[in-house]
């Protein structure tokens, strides 16, 4: 019976001496950047519920002029609709499902980085329209590399199938993400995500060779 509570008391220890928790964080685009663009997202809705919502129609029921009114109009719709456009892929955050084995040292993590399998697990942050974080979990081979917004997206993935299965009045899945670059040492395991990134990458390459 005493080799029974050995045995457990010594799993429970093996489990906290772990050196990297089940969900890792592996990038963040830092704290000022992140709350910044929350800000700008926020602050845009507000002007566009200032001009669109207040100032129109009061421009309307004053019988002002056709392009006056669509001038004040355009105040509040334009920064709006510019930021949501520009900011929807900003990545604020991303979180590595790791394997129990993956778990225990820098030397056994930066191996599972290297060699990480299309099956593993991300949870990719980024910000709805109001600022608020919206967390899309998928696959490591379901991102690519991208170039596209003018350099504001540089990963993209394939959404056909998340949207099919959503409620028509949901949001579409999130497919464009701009993970910022030169940020790498913000997260503690920043380090991890570049080792991801190339492997992507390399995937990449060779899908398109195999084409």
């Amino acid at each position: 019976m005493e080799c029974g509570f050995v045995g457990q008391g010594l799993i429970v220890w093996l489990l906290d001496v772990t050196a990297y928790p089940e969900r890792l964080i592996i990038y963040h685009a830092g704290t000022a950047r992140t709350t910044f663009i929350a800000c700008l997202k926020v602050t845009t809705l507000f002007v566009f519920g200032f001009f669109d919502m207040i100032m129109t129609p009061a421009y309307i029921a004053a019988g002002e002029p056709l392009l006056k009114t669509a001038g004040i109009a355009l105040c509040g719709l334009i920064p709006a609709a510019y930021v949501a456009w520009s900011t929807s892929s900003f990545v604020a955050a991303i979180h590595l499902h790791l394997p129990p084995y993956a778990r225990w040292s820098r030397a056994i993590l930066e191996r599972f980085a290297r060699t990480a399998p299309p099956n593993t697990r991300l949870d990719v942050t980024t910000m709805s329209l109001i600022g608020k974080p919206r967390t899309s979990s998928m696959a490591l081979s379901d991102l690519r590399p991208a170039n596209a917004r003018f350099g504001t997206v540089n990963f993209v993935r394939d959404t056909a199938i998340a949207d099919a299965q959503r409620k028509w009045w949901r949001f579409r899945a999130v497919a464009n993400f701009n993970v910022q670059e030169g940020v790498e040492g913000v997260a503690k395991a920043g380090w991890v995500w570049k080792e991801l990134k190339g492997g992507i990458a390399k995937r990449a390459a060779e899908g398109g060779k195999k084409k």
